[in-house]
């Protein structure tokens, strides 16, 4: 119906939105055209070779729904992790299972704790399930302040999810495997534990599934799996835990294409341990690399990316991508200040890459 002068505006939709929603920024992946992509923690390397032939050769009823329960993905999952097909619950990537896990235990009236600088999908996650976020900064921005920790989630009854990133995201930081298990024997909150980039740390917590009810085990393969285009995630925790997740998982999360992928992709295992190891070895000649560049600090790291501070970070992401190469600009991060990361690439890449700071090195200081 067309207005009539003098009825007024009409409404702005916007303005029967959450207000708690109101001032998020949609995620936007900032594309450079012909640049390398450092900036995303990605598996640099194509699939092993005959992995896309066995997978393209797979029959795929497109016109019908997916196995709701995704069976041979969670059998053959459970069998890579030494673990039941029941403890196992897959999700259209790590960031659904983030949703599902606050929309079962976390929501108005209840608490989320993080540990910041880490991965900033929690937070949002937090937001958009109206959970409240409690923070407990990194002690020097690397380790995990488990005292804080422990007297907040005593004193705070509110708090019902831990999210520990291990080996953490922005800082490449693995914590001790002792430090989160008190946590989980200390504290009646659910404890998740992302291990997104377990296969280049080598230590896991699954083990303990069975022996604290109150852990859950996040994991994806679009790290180390190289399929981040497919969106493939799962959580693995004790049976009664799942049942609870799986009532709020949505029906047909995972389609049939990405079930068959991550199918195909675990009878590749061999090979992508082979990336794997020559994605760590290339992490060590980065930070070797950039440690002799000077007013250039660089974070140890256990995961396949680098947390570095030059003096400068704007200027430096700026020349770097002048020269071809996309990382990542982190800002102002809690206990380290402004930061950049990068990802390994190829080791063509990467030599570029380090040849490529001593340039920016070398006019900076001219």
């Amino acid at each position: 119906m067309k207005q009539e002068k003098g009825q007024g505006k009409l409404l702005s939709i916007g303005q029967n939105i959450r207000q708690d929603i109101a001032f998020l920024r949609p995620y936007e992946a900032h594309v450079v055209a012909g640049n390398v992509k450092l900036d995303a923690n990605e598996n640099p390397f194509p699939w092993p070779e005959g992995m896309k032939e066995e997978l393209f050769s797979k029959e795929v009823a497109f016109n019908r729904y997916p196995d709701g329960k995704a069976q041979m993905l969670r059998d053959e999952i459970a069998c890579y992790n030494g673990v039941n097909t029941e403890e196992v619950l897959l999700g259209n990537g790590s960031d659904e299972l983030i949703q599902v896990t606050l929309h079962t235990f976390g929501g108005p009236g209840r608490s989320l704790m993080i540990h910041p600088p880490t991965f900033g999908m929690y937070a949002a996650a937090a937001t958009i399930t109206g959970t409240n976020l409690v923070e407990v900064p990194l002690v020097e921005g690397i380790k995990m302040d488990l005292k804080t920790m422990l007297e907040k989630s005593s004193t705070d009854e509110s708090i019902k999810v831990i999210i520990i990133c291990n080996p953490n995201n922005p800082t490449g930081s693995l914590f001790p495997q002792e430090e989160i298990l008190e946590l989980v024997r200390r504290t009646k909150a659910l404890v998740v534990v992302d291990e997104a980039y377990v296969e280049f740390a080598g230590e896991s917590l699954i083990r303990e599934i069975n022996n604290y009810p109150n852990l859950l085990i996040m994991r994806t393969f679009s790290k180390a799996f190289g399929m981040a285009a497919l969106r493939l995630g799962y959580v693995i925790g004790n049976e009664e835990l799942i049942n609870c997740l799986n009532k709020v998982r949505q029906p047909f999360n995972v389609n049939s294409f990405s079930q068959q992928a991550g199918i195909v992709a675990l009878k590749y295992e061999s090979e992508y341990k082979k990336q794997i190891e020559i994605i760590k070895q290339e992490m060590q000649i980065l930070y070797n690399g950039m440690n002799k560049i000077p007013n250039l600090k660089v974070l140890p790291t256990k995961a396949n990316f680098i947390l570095l501070q030059p003096e400068e970070p704007s200027i430096w992401a700026d020349k770097l991508s002048s020269k071809g190469f996309s990382i990542r600009n982190l800002g102002d991060l809690p206990g380290l200040g402004q930061s950049l990361r990068m990802s390994s690439g190829t080791p063509e890449q990467n030599r570029a890459f380090l040849q490529a700071v001593k340039e920016i090195s070398e006019e900076l200081e001219r």
